[in-house]
């Protein structure tokens, strides 16, 4: 593997830039061309930005073009190591194959709201995989750990899936933190990833290549609240209200870097902790900020907390939210208080797209819930991992080498419309969702032109 010091930081500064882009065409029975990005769309010959970013929300764009760029080439995670060259895995005395799975799933972790239809939908993908055959005749089977909110906890679940459950891949998890951490345990365990959950837009800028991640992270949802508040709605000045955990602090980060790189510096920003129910320390401080607009970066029980209390003290200004907000919880608790609110949201669950529909049923069938997008994604990971391992075999290098080769194509399932980067990161575009009579209603990203302007450039 390389190794690029310093790269998540230099990431901040240096990327954004152009490069030559691959082909976008790719095989299989889910899959097809995968062209949604707009003005700046990604067309076989034409060049894109690192991770789909707006060209004027690159770092410096109105100064300078950068020296050196990262994770706009082929081979950005090129592995030189010797997993390929581990003998693969002797079928005759398995009775499964086995795949790891690491989620919050105890009712008192927060998080268990997304990690438990993350396994329910990665259980409706094996018995996918299963009913097809599985692996010339065996079974897959999930190994199942629960995310424990411990640091730490998830390097003792990654070692027990490799050397207790001889597992082949692993799927998981929600919190960022535990997906770093599985991270550099894999450099010595050499297990490929799955991410099918995690927002933090880092976990693909560490080099490290034992990873692909199939959620809309926090960077497209940046850049898309950004365009849409500042290039479509024209506000300008703009409160951001944030949980204080990693989630609200990498999130928020991007939405407020982005809006500060296109002339828009937040007027203020605010946080609360995960438990709060009385937000009026908050929402003084915005109010006598003047804002024309607010941001809400955390989950939809204190978003619907924050707009009911927001209404009542006579403050209209219009909310946006992550995609954690849009979910029915903030219409139970806002109410009226809830109209007009603007989200965006990692799958449209309204669609009428047949394969989307066929998992809705099913998945209702089965769980008597319906499904999110951690639910969609999961099966969508899950399904990728176990075509890996069919096309691979039973070497967890060459089934990583085959998840390599989504890089710069798309992919299309349950959950919609994938494309796949350099860092094995999928950069589609995002979906909105607006309240309107309380109820969602969804429309996809359509992103304007960012244009940079140059500013005269001295040393």
């Amino acid at each position: 593997m390389k190794t690029r010091s310093g790269v998540a930081i230099m990431l901040l500064t240096v990327c954004g830039a152009l490069a030559a882009c691959a082909n976008a065409q790719m095989s299989g029975a889910q899959s097809s061309t995968v062209q949604p990005f707009g003005p700046s769309s990604v067309t076989e010959g034409k060049a894109m930005p690192y991770a789909n970013m707006p060209p004027a929300a690159a770092p410096y764009a109105g100064f300078k073009k950068p020296y050196q760029e990262w994770y706009v080439e082929p081979n950005s995670l090129e592995y030189d190591g010797a997993a390929r060259s581990e003998p693969d895995g002797d079928l005759a005395t398995l009775t499964a194959i086995n795949l790891g799975f690491l989620g919050p799933l105890d009712a008192e972790n927060e998080d268990s709201l997304y990690g438990i239809p993350m396994l329910h939908g990665a259980q409706l993908a094996v018995d996918d995989g299963n009913s097809n055959g599985g692996y010339k005749g065996k079974p897959f089977a999930l190994k199942v750990h629960d995310d424990l909110p411990l640091w730490g906890a998830s390097s003792m679940a990654i070692v027990d899936m490799r050397f207790q459950d001889q597992a082949w891949a692993m799927i998981g998890s929600v919190d960022s933190s535990s997906t770093h951490i599985e991270l550099r345990a894999t450099l010595k365990l050499e297990m490929p990833i799955m991410d099918t959950a995690t927002n933090d837009p880092t976990v693909t800028e560490t080099a490290i290549p034992w990873l692909m991640h199939n959620f809309p992270d926090d960077r497209q949802q940046g850049y898309a609240l950004a365009d849409y508040i500042f290039l479509q709605r024209k506000l300008k000045r703009i409160g951001i209200l944030q949980v204080n955990n990693r989630y609200g602090r990498a999130g928020k980060e991007v939405f407020a870097d982005t809006a500060r790189r296109i002339g828009h510096q937040p007027v203020v920003e605010v946080w609360y902790a995960a438990s709060t129910k009385d937000f009026s320390s908050q929402l003084h401080t915005l109010e006598a900020s003047r804002i024309d607009g607010l941001v809400i970066w955390g989950n939809a029980a204190q978003a619907g907390l924050v707009l009911k209390q927001m209404r009542s003290l006579g403050m209209q200004e219009p909310v946006f939210g992550s995609s954690r907000i849009c979910y029915p919880d903030v219409v139970k608790i806002a109410g009226a208080a809830a109209e007009g609110l603007v989200t965006v949201s990692a799958t449209d669950p309204t669609r009428s797209d047949p394969r989307w529909q066929t998992f809705r049923q099913r998945y209702m069938d089965r769980f008597h819930a319906e499904p999110d997008a951690y639910a969609a994604y999961a099966y969508d990971g899950t399904t990728m991992l176990m075509a890996a391992i069919n096309k691979a075999g039973l070497n967890r290098g060459r089934i990583m080498d085959a998840l390599r080769e989504y890089e710069m194509k798309g992919y299309v399932g349950v959950g919609g419309n994938a494309y796949f980067d350099y860092t094995l990161n999928n950069i589609a575009p995002v979906t909105f969702a607006e309240i309107r009579d309380g109820k969602f209603v969804y429309w996809p990203e359509q992103r304007t032109d960012w244009k940079v302007t140059r500013a005269a450039y001295t040393r």
